[in-house]
């Protein structure tokens, strides 16, 4: 994934969706930590490959729970 990517608003909407997910699988919601689950494996990481992001770093993101690196917000440009 580029810098030109990033700036793409659509792209940065897409990031941003997939990154509220991964947010909400460390809910106390069971039913949202559920339906994040489920569209992170069947639709965010489709999403993720239509931007760029290897199959690699999708496998090892997946293999992970989806994991977020801690203060992950700050490496986003708004």
């Amino acid at each position: 994934m580029n810098e030109e990517s990033i700036s793409d608003p659509y792209a940065a909407l897409a990031l941003a969706v997939v990154f509220r997910a991964a947010l909400d699988l460390k809910s106390k919601n069971p039913a949202r930590v559920s339906e994040a689950r489920t569209w992170l494996q069947f639709v965010g990481l489709s999403w993720c490959q239509l931007l760029g992001i290897s199959e690699k770093e999708l496998t090892f993101w997946a293999a992970n729970g989806f994991a977020l690196p801690p203060k992950a917000h700050r490496n986003w440009r708004y």
